[in-house]
């Protein structure tokens, strides 16, 4: 299955950029907060990062939720494009 770029919009992970398998539409990464996680849905939307040919999906900050019931392989952490 192909790979997505994806950017992030809001939260603490503003302006990150990663890649996402196709269908993706809700990510869950690590906060600065303690015990919490960063929740980003899809926006339907797209924007260009720099140093990429292709457009990114853009994903909005959805809010926080507790990490509590999350397991860890269910995080992505985001790696600058």
């Amino acid at each position: 299955m192909a790979d997505d770029l994806v950017v992030l919009r809001g939260g603490s992970r503003d302006g990150e950029s990663t890649k996402v398998e196709q269908g993706v539409t809700r990510l869950l990464t690590p906060s600065d907060g303690p015990g919490l996680l960063e929740v980003y849905e899809d926006s339907g939307d797209t924007a260009h990062v720099a140093g990429n040919a292709e457009q990114a999906r853009v994903f909005v900050h959805a809010g926080q939720q507790g990490a509590d019931d999350v397991a860890p392989e269910m995080l992505h952490a985001p790696s600058g494009s």
